[in-house]
C-alpha cells in the first residue's frame, strides 16, 4: 500500500490551510469498487460530462459501447486496477486500470498489441493536481511488470493536459491520428524510469 500525504499551501499567506492524504490500494470485487470503476471509466471517457452519475443509472452506464469493453467481465487474468482512497472519509478519489484486448475495439482508444494491456486513467476533479494520477499509474506500471508485462499502451486525445502526465512517467508516442485527435502511447516497463 502506497501512502501520501500533500499540504495543500495557500500561496497568499503562505499558511497550511489544508492536509490532503491519501493512498493506493488494489481494487477489489466489493460492489463499491466495481461501480467506482465503472464511474471513473465514464469520466475517462467523456471527461467533459458532468459527474457524478447517479448510482442507479451504472447497469446503462456500463452497456455504452465505450465502457462494455471495459467493464464486462472485469477480473479475467491480467485484469489490474488501482483505487486512491482517502483515509479519514474512506473516499474513493481515483482510479487507473489496465485490460489486455486481443483486437482493437472502435471505441477502445490506445491499442497498440494483443500482447500489451491498454491503461485508462481518472482522478475526480476536486482531486486532481495532488499527485494521485501520477502515483495510480506507477502502481499499474508496477504491477504489470510483476505480472509478466513489458509494455503498456494508451490512447489520449492529443491536446489534453494528461498527455504530458504520461510522458512523466515512461510513455512515448507511438503515432498521432488527425481525426480524431488520438494518440497512442506505450512505455517499455523493462526500463526504470526516475518516476
Amino acid at each position: 500500500m502506497s501512502i501520501a500525504s500533500i499540504n495543500i499551501i495557500n500561496q497568499d499567506t503562505m499558511n497550511c490551510t489544508q492536509t490532503f492524504s491519501w493512498f493506493v490500494r488494489a481494487a477489489n470485487q466489493s460492489k463499491e469498487d466495481q461501480q467506482y470503476l465503472t464511474y471513473m471509466c465514464y469520466v475517462s471517457v467523456f471527461p467533459m460530462r458532468h459527474y457524478p452519475l447517479p448510482m442507479g443509472d451504472e447497469r446503462v452506464v456500463q452497456r455504452l459501447p465505450q465502457i462494455q469493453p471495459w467493464r464486462s467481465g472485469w477480473g479475467q487474468p491480467g485484469d489490474i486496477a488501482f483505487l486512491a482512497i482517502d483515509p479519514i472519509r474512506q473516499q474513493r478519489l481515483g482510479a487507473a486500470w489496465c485490460r489486455l484486448f486481443s483486437t482493437a475495439h472502435d471505441f477502445v482508444p490506445g491499442f497498440y498489441s494483443s500482447t500489451v494491456p491498454i491503461v485508462s486513467l481518472a482522478v475526480d476533479v476536486y482531486a486532481r493536481h495532488q499527485g494521485i494520477g501520477g502515483t495510480l499509474l506507477q502502481m499499474v506500471k508496477q504491477s504489470a511488470y510483476q505480472q509478466g508485462y513489458t509494455t503498456l499502451s494508451l490512447g489520449v486525445v492529443s491536446t489534453s493536459p494528461a498527455k504530458f502526465l504520461y510522458e512523466r512517467y515512461g510513455f512515448t508516442v507511438q503515432n498521432t491520428s488527425t481525426y480524431p485527435a488520438l494518440t497512442i502511447m506505450t512505455t517499455d516497463l523493462t526500463v526504470p524510469t526516475n518516476r
